[in-house]
């Protein structure tokens, strides 16, 4: 395989593992951005709720399917 296509299957490895931890392990992310974490991982009783958790979660798992799918098609097209 082609340095290029190396290239190119890393950089979808790095997008999906960062659209994952943005989706998932979000504690982590909040703390890198500067965020405090939610007080509870239960919604509060009032209705009000973070906007930071869904968009974090919207956005992660954005990236980790452009990552996978960029990843993938790149390699199927160039193994055809």
């Amino acid at each position: 395989m082609p340095g290029y296509v190396l290239i190119a299957d890393v950089f979808a490895a790095i997008l999906a593992f960062a659209g994952f931890t943005m989706a998932f392990r979000q504690s982590t992310v909040r703390r890198l951005i500067g965020r405090s974490p939610p007080v509870s991982s239960i919604a509060p009783a009032d209705g009000e709720v973070d906007p930071i958790t869904y968009i974090l979660r919207i956005a992660g798992v954005m990236l980790m399917v452009f990552g996978i799918a960029i990843g993938g098609m790149f390699t199927l097209f160039h193994a055809a």
